[in-house]
């Protein structure tokens, strides 16, 4: 029996799903240490902790002890490090590292342009080339954020691709637009953070297609709540668009499923994100995803003009020029979304399971 520690800074419910996934696999014994077991910015409240053994991080003097004996003086034990951006996270993989015990790190893109003062951007970069050397592999959740490791200086050879995984029957069999119902449903899925996910975009991008086509066939779904809803209701309101474009509020995640199964294109506008979980849940639900160009699972899975679109983040022409192609191709959409899925089927969480056996195995490459 291994025992493998994962020490994550939230439970999103795809880190659920992949948890008791994992825990269900004969031969692993997995423990969970969360360093915010509840957050309030997306306050999740069905069973995320059903299915696997969960604590919160116990600090003393800024070291949860109990992890560092579990961590580095038992025996068959591997640990995973998410989030390790938080000072506890940071002194206990540089302690495991010191100790050299077995561990791997995973993270989504990381911001390589992100402005830090010389002296302390100097540290960090060397601090983190140490990591990356002690460390068994280090997983990023695409493309994007392979490639952000190895300017960062992670050796080619530590790195895997591991990224989120969402349950796939759950979210199969989306409602596409058919001639006979005449409209084309739109949604979007996140916090209304405007800043982040760019809600906005997308609205001025259907006034924009409104006014230049005068098209009455669609409706726009905004499933989310966030500190920008009603600034976002409000601009809704002044482009005339209030029957035509709905904010849900917050849903819990069989809500998110429910809408996902009755849309049939997910616009994802962001201005920066790191590897948006909405863009797999809806590619998983058959929805071709417009997206933008600044969101990591965009890049990592849509293949522009055959399961989707990519346009410029920030780019609200070629946005809405985007949509108004989707309404315009009502046969290609279809098409486009059964490719979306097939593209979500080529990550089941069963893959997920072959890698991290083959890291539990010392089997990196």
């Amino acid at each position: 029996m291994t025992r493998l520690i994962w020490v994550c800074s939230t439970l999103p419910p795809y880190n659920g799903f992949l948890f008791r996934s994992l825990s269900a696999q004969p031969g692993i014994a997995l423990q969970v240490v969360v360093n915010k077991m509840e957050d309030a910015r997306h306050p999740w409240k069905k069973g995320l902790t059903s299915g696997f053994n969960a604590r919160p991080i116990r600090r003393a003097a800024g070291i949860d002890w109990d992890l560092l004996r579990e961590a580095v003086w038992s025996r068959n034990t591997m640990v995973v490090i998410a989030g390790w951006n938080v000072p506890a996270v940071i002194l206990f993989a540089s302690l495991l590292a010191v100790r050299r015990a077995a561990f791997v790190l995973w993270t989504d893109t990381p911001d390589v342009d992100a402005y830090r003062p010389a002296m302390k951007a100097a540290l960090r970069a060397r601090w983190l080339r140490w990591l990356f050397d002690r460390a068994r592999a280090v997983m990023g959740t695409g493309t994007p954020a392979l490639d952000a490791l190895r300017e960062m200086g992670c050796p080619a050879g530590k790195l895997l691709k591991f990224p989120f995984f969402v349950d796939l029957e759950n979210y199969h069999g989306s409602k596409a637009a058919s001639p006979a119902e005449k409209v084309m449903r739109f949604v979007s899925v996140g916090r209304i953070e405007n800043a982040v996910k760019g809600h906005h975009l997308a609205v001025e991008a259907l006034g924009r297609v409104s006014e230049r086509t005068r098209r009455p066939d669609w409706k726009y779904t905004i499933a989310g709540g966030g500190p920008d809803a009603e600034k976002l209701r409000a601009l809704i309101a002044s482009r005339g668009l209030d029957g035509r474009i709905r904010v849900t509020g917050w849903l819990e995640p069989d809500e998110v499923g429910d809408v996902l199964r009755r849309s049939d294109v997910l616009i994802h506008p962001s201005l920066r994100d790191a590897y948006p979980a909405a863009v797999l849940e809806a590619m998983a639900s058959g929805l071709p995803v417009i997206g933008s160009d600044a969101a990591g699972s965009v890049l990592d899975r849509v293949v522009h003009m055959q399961n989707g679109w990519i346009h410029a983040a920030g780019d609200v022409s070629q946005l809405s020029e985007q949509i108004e192609w989707a309404l315009q191709h009502r046969g290609d959409v279809t098409e486009m979304g059964r490719a979306a899925r097939l593209t979500a089927e080529e990550w089941p969480v069963s893959r997920a399971v072959e890698i991290i056996r083959s890291v539990l195995a010392g089997q990196v490459n």
